[in-house]
């Protein structure tokens, strides 16, 4: 087991979010690295068939060949952001032991993967993946604010200040759920008024480190200025007998000793529990569908 040390409980409970170097190898994310490659490989050799993109950017690598195809059709960047993409290489990543053995060490060992897992693709100067101060809390209902939401956020390359890492405010998660709006670019913010007068901290995260959130912690998404494309994941994990509070989405049961025959064990179980609820529109606290 790979349970986090007192300290560092400590530490995420003050503080809202932890840091963990070297937390994953590249044996578990390559899968998943050549998993999207091969998505993305397919879908640039059809749109060139299709006569809808130039060129199918052979040459550019995994960070930049998303960008030159997106710039002419949005069609593979949609196939994989957002909660859509349900391969097997991304179910071994949610259900990886080591991100287990650290959920459990805060959310208890009957562990929920919550519903709103994502894949974020980041690509440079696009408003699609501009993500603006917010507490994921804020997409939830309310009955769900009192109970833990952890999201392990993990970079499938560097995470730097030039491509788009996170930034936080640490400590703001101890005051509740501020207030949200609807943005003009996809997204529920924290207006600036709303804002905790918190000097905000930028969070690089390297290849193989995770970045540990509370569903209270506000945090953003700052620009990418660079040529890369930030590819990440988030992962979301909390006590599976309390409610997921985000719905039409569905959540499995990723490790229990209560219900083990009820545990979530191949990749075709996820896709068809995913398939069968679909991401689309639900109700959020502030009034409007997202």
């Amino acid at each position: 087991m790979n349970k986090l040390t007192d300290s560092q409980v400590q530490s995420f409970e003050e503080n809202g979010y932890l840091l963990i170097e070297n937390a994953l190898t590249p044996d578990d994310l390559n899968p998943l690295i050549s998993e999207f490659e091969e998505i993305v490989d397919e879908g640039a050799s059809q749109l060139f068939k299709d006569g809808l993109i130039d060129s199918e950017f052979k040459t550019e690598g995994f960070d930049t060949r998303l960008t030159k195809i997106t710039e002419q059709s949005p069609t593979v960047f949609q196939q994989v952001f957002s909660g859509a993409h349900t391969g097997p290489a991304l179910f071994h990543l949610l259900i990886n032991s080591k991100l287990l053995d650290i959920a459990e060490s805060l959310v208890g060992p009957e562990i929920m993967c919550h519903p709103a897992y994502r894949v974020r693709p980041k690509l440079p100067e696009h408003d699609r993946t501009l993500v603006p101060w917010h507490q994921d809390a804020g997409y939830m209902e309310p009955k769900c604010d009192s109970v833990l939401q952890l999201t392990i956020w993990i970079p499938l390359i560097d995470a730097t200040v030039h491509n788009g890492c996170l930034e936080v405010l640490p400590h703001a998660h101890r005051d509740g759920v501020f207030h949200h709006r609807h943005s003009e670019k996809f997204y529920l913010e924290i207006p600036d008024d709303a804002l905790p007068d918190v000097e905000p901290v930028v969070v690089p995260v390297k290849f193989g480190s995770i970045l540990l959130l509370t569903n209270l912690t506000p945090h953003r998404s700052i620009p990418n200025v660079s040529n890369q494309v930030r590819w990440s994941v988030d992962s979301r994990y909390q006590d599976a007998a309390k409610p997921t509070g985000y719905q039409p989405e569905a959540g499995f049961l990723a490790r229990s000793k209560l219900q083990p025959n009820d545990v979530v064990k191949t990749p075709e179980d996820f896709k068809r529990i995913r398939d069968e609820h679909k991401p689309g529109p639900g109700p959020n606290r502030w009034g409007k569908n997202e």
